[in-house]
């Protein structure tokens, strides 16, 4: 199914300039963007994938990963075909680097906004996540299912890189609850190497609009990927922007880089690199960070900053232990920043 998409300005030839992202492709008829999914046809500018997701999933909050919201549920998690940044390892390549062909979407299903609502319902699930490839894509269908959820009193979440235009931030974000951004590297050099995105200033400013700007409660993630952003440099300029853009309360998660797609000749990050990177957060000013991609490891578990005890115990997968009282602890009363 596709649909008229939003952010189009017409140029000379005929042809059609997409300023949803900062990528601002010129696209002639019959063919696409960047992203692969947002195409000119019959003279518009065209969502190719409005409906059409390629993973429909329930999952826990906690694998987003969003550590400090609604802790212990899960959301129906919705990814399409395609998209913005081109990130050179990858897990989900087969659907982010794939385009919106006849064939491509004849395997796909139909999912309209209020059926999305009536399946996180019949499974109990609390909300939704846009995740799997970045939702920026299809924004339109994104905000359209935002609304529906919202009216049945469900989350939102927008896992993302963020690399979007202002506009596209105020779209959508007023109808989002969280939004979990991806800081990839400390500066240019380094996003060009792992996203092919050779400015991060618009996704950096998104992050920062959706939370100052619109209420969105943001949780930052930085996979780090042995020799291209784990020195002590990187991880300290990260850390700290992170404090100094969103706050020290922002919960920061370093995750461990595991080979995929054009980064298959690396190894996976050493245990040791990300409890450094999460020592070095917290030597910076943030009160919450998180070692990922670990099974097991303690630097899962949420800790009250205050008193010490634990205040959210994870398992295996999400939450199994929760101590939280209105959004502090439940021992010493310590403000935690944990929404729901």
């Amino acid at each position: 199914m596709s649909r008229d998409a939003l952010f189009a300005e017409p140029v000379e030839g005929g042809k059609i300039r997409c300023v949803l992202c900062p990528h601002r492709c010129v696209v002639s008829e019959g063919a696409a963007g960047l992203c692969r999914v947002r195409g000119v046809r019959e003279g518009r500018l065209q969502s190719l994938v409005y409906a059409h997701p390629a993973t429909v999933v329930s999952d826990e909050i906690e694998k987003k990963p969003l550590y400090h919201f609604h802790p212990g549920t899960r959301a129906l998690s919705l990814g399409t075909l395609g998209c913005n940044v081109l990130c050179t390892g990858c897990p989900n390549w087969q659907i982010s680097h794939a385009g919106a062909t006849s064939s491509e979407l004849s395997r796909l299903p139909t999912l309209m906004p209020d059926e999305a609502v009536a399946m996180a319902r019949k499974h109990k699930l609390a909300g939704v996540a846009w995740t799997y490839n970045d939702p920026v894509v299809w924004i339109e269908y994104v905000r359209d299912v935002a609304v529906a959820f919202r009216e049945a009193g469900l989350y939102t979440v927008f896992v993302t890189a963020g690399y979007m235009t202002p506009e596209a931030v105020d779209f959508v974000a007023p109808y989002l609850d969280a939004f979990k951004f991806d800081l990839k590297a400390p500066g240019p050099e380094g996003w060009a190497q792992l996203s092919k995105v050779r400015d991060p200033a618009p996704a950096m400013e998104a992050a920062v609009r959706a939370a100052t700007l619109h209420g969105c409660h943001v949780e930052v993630v930085s996979n780090i990927v042995p020799g291209l952003n784990d020195d002590e440099g990187s991880l300290t300029t990260m850390a700290r922007w992170v404090v100094d853009s969103l706050g020290p309360q922002t919960p920061w998660h370093v995750t461990r880089f595991l080979p995929d797609f054009e980064l298959t000749h690396l190894k996976p990050t050493p245990v040791s690199v990300l409890e450094r990177a999460a020592a070095i957060g917290r030597a910076s000013g943030l009160r919450f960070v998180y070692v990922g991609n670990v099974p097991g490891h303690a630097g899962r578990h949420t800790l009250c900053p205050s008193c010490g005890r634990t205040a959210v115990h994870r398992g295996g997968r999400g939450a199994e232990q929760v101590w939280v009282r209105e959004g502090r602890c439940a021992s010493c009363g310590e403000d935690l920043n944990v929404v729901g």
